[in-house]
């Protein structure tokens, strides 16, 4: 990637967790994997860029016309285009990247019911996503598949509840309903931008559940010095990292969005790359 790179914008910018977890990958493989992320982050931005359902679907079918254009080497956006032949020899790669972008809602996602349908959703939407990655970084084996689709839904789970504060100035909720009445609350509470004790309560089990997660998701891990495993490992332990400022925060996210310097990001990705 050179400074005069078209593409430059839409890769992941300096300081992020994935430009980071990638630093230890080949140059051709993490470029793949920029412009793999620079895709999902793309589609992802859609709801939040709209407020006419029918333009978000509009963008969305755009799309999934392009997914199906890829097949034909007719693609026209330059990502896609420059994604092709890496994708030519990861065999059901796109396939996986139209189930993603099915999770895509057109306008701001509402809420699922429990956590166990957030989990389901998150599996087909950066879940395949990662499994997609998992095939360009070299672990094509079911083993690695999994790890890979777990891991990227349990970091979606412990982003959610960084983003919480964030979201709800945006009108956006999306902790499950079952867990906010749990605590006594509803959808208005939080949109209400109340610090509230249950409210506490409520993030705190959601931070308990996204822990049990990155744990279950950490424990798939294949072993032995295999390069297509650290890309998922660096970012489970910045998780990992993350959830513990969270929790240091006492989960106080209404008004704050913390984040990780880059010298620890830097230093969860060194830990993954030496790790067996």
């Amino acid at each position: 990637m050179s400074a005069t790179d078209p593409l430059q914008p839409d890769f992941a910018p300096r300081g992020t967790a994935w430009y980071y977890a990638t630093l230890h990958l080949p140059p051709d493989t993490r470029r793949e994997l920029m412009l793999l992320q620079a895709w999902w982050r793309a589609v992802r931005a859609i709801p939040g860029s709209v407020s006419d359902p029918i333009v978000g679907a509009a963008k969305l079918g755009w799309w999934q016309s392009q997914l199906h254009a890829l097949e034909d080497d007719r693609a026209e956006h330059p990502l896609l285009r420059e994604l092709q032949p890496a994708l030519r020899q990861a065999p059901g790669a796109v396939a996986l990247l139209r189930q993603a972008l099915d999770t895509v809602q057109p306008t701001a996602p509402q809420p699922r019911e429990n956590w166990q349908a957030l989990h389901a959703e998150l599996l087909r939407g950066s879940g395949s996503v990662a499994r997609v990655a998992m095939r360009l970084a070299g672990g094509r084996d079911a083993p690695a598949q999994e790890y890979a689709a777990e891991m990227a839904a349990a970091l979606d789970a412990v982003a959610l509840l960084r983003d919480v504060g964030r979201d709800a100035r945006e009108q956006v909720v999306r902790l499950p309903r079952a867990l906010l009445r749990s605590h006594g609350l509803s959808e208005h509470d939080l949109l209400e931008l109340r610090d509230t004790p249950q409210l506490r309560a409520a993030l705190r089990q959601a931070g308990q559940l996204a822990r049990a997660q990155l744990l279950q998701a950490q424990a798939l891990r294949p072993r032995g010095p295999r390069r297509a495993g650290r890309l998922p490992a660096a970012l489970g332990n910045m998780g990992q990292a993350l959830l513990r400022e969270l929790e240091q925060a006492d989960y106080a996210l209404l008004e704050q969005r913390i984040s990780l310097p880059p010298l620890r990001l830097l230093w969860a990705s060194w830990r993954a790359s030496w790790a067996r």
